[in-house]
């Protein structure tokens, strides 16, 4: 592949790197809109992480012993978006297709092809070898069920860490797109060794939500709200165990009164949200 073609197409970018970043994401949700609720707010920051290590990589490509490293860490870091290798071909498609635009009359069709080569040889095997080597989000959680007593346990990244004073907001996303909010010590944070981009497990009690209708026009002081599809009933005499399905597949308990149930009218397949405290929710990550 011919790294000075690679080079020479990125280099036409140097005044406009925030431009071609904006129209790549701007372009890659709307050709494939399923991808958007894989990114936060901070996208752009994240987009632009991406955008830069593709093509520094590329630049470097014919060298395997800088490339694979980096690539593999690359797909590590992005294996909790349960990317496939069909995906990093979306992702290509679309940065070739503005990358052109952006040279304009610079861009020749040699260039092309070595950016294609880059991606094809080196990229995409790369960094789907490191998409592969971390452990499937279902194993980790089955892992963790016979490690702790709550039942609701979520996997998230963390979007952001806002310290304050005395605390810190820990801002996580989980694979449906949905964020929460935790608040924790800073002796914590740093205990857990929490930053942006690693993982946590976070443990809500079932007692801890309050359920509602999804609709209902009403404003909570809680911070978090979780919506999703009733799928399953477990009755006792007193109480009731309700299972949502959150859209990321996820499941999520609570534990009410039957009256409420009752009151609220909840049946099987209603759309109903679980609201609950930043303080309520728990955070573990693995030693």
């Amino acid at each position: 592949m011919n790294t000075e073609l690679i080079g020479q197409a990125w280099d036409k970018l140097s005044q406009q790197e925030d431009r071609f970043v904006h129209l790549f994401y701007e372009r890659l949700f709307q050709q494939h809109p399923d991808y958007k609720p894989l990114f936060s707010e901070s996208r752009e920051r994240e987009m632009i992480k991406m955008v830069e290590a593709v093509a520094m990589v590329a630049r470097v490509s014919g060298d395997s012993e800088v490339t694979h490293p980096r690539l593999t860490k690359l797909g590590q870091l992005h294996s909790h978006y349960q990317l496939k290798a069909e995906d990093l071909r979306n992702f290509k498609q679309v940065y070739l297709q503005v990358l052109k635009e952006a040279c304009g009359k610079d861009w020749i069709e040699e260039c092309g092809i070595a950016w294609s080569e880059a991606f094809e040889d080196r990229i995409i095997p790369f960094m789907s070898e490191g998409l592969g080597s971390v452990a499937p989000r279902s194993q980790t959680m089955k892992d963790l069920n016979r490690r702790t007593s709550i039942r609701n346990q979520l996997l998230g990244t963390v979007v952001s860490i806002k310290p304050r004073m005395y605390h810190g907001e820990v801002t996580l996303r989980l694979k449906g797109g949905e964020q929460l909010l935790a608040i924790l010590t800073l002796e914590s944070i740093k205990k857990l060794g929490l930053t942006e981009g690693s993982e946590a497990h976070l443990l809500i009690r079932a007692s801890h939500l309050i359920i509602v209708k999804a609709g209902a026009k009403l404003k909570f002081s809680a911070a978090n709200c979780l919506c999703g599809t009733v799928v399953a009933f477990n009755p006792s005499r007193l109480s009731c165990e309700i299972t949502l399905q959150l859209k990321g597949g996820d499941t999520l308990r609570t534990v009410v009164p039957k009256e409420a149930v009752d009151d609220l009218g909840i049946q099987i397949g209603d759309a109903v949200c679980g609201v609950f405290k930043a303080t309520n929710v728990i955070l573990a990550t693995e030693e």
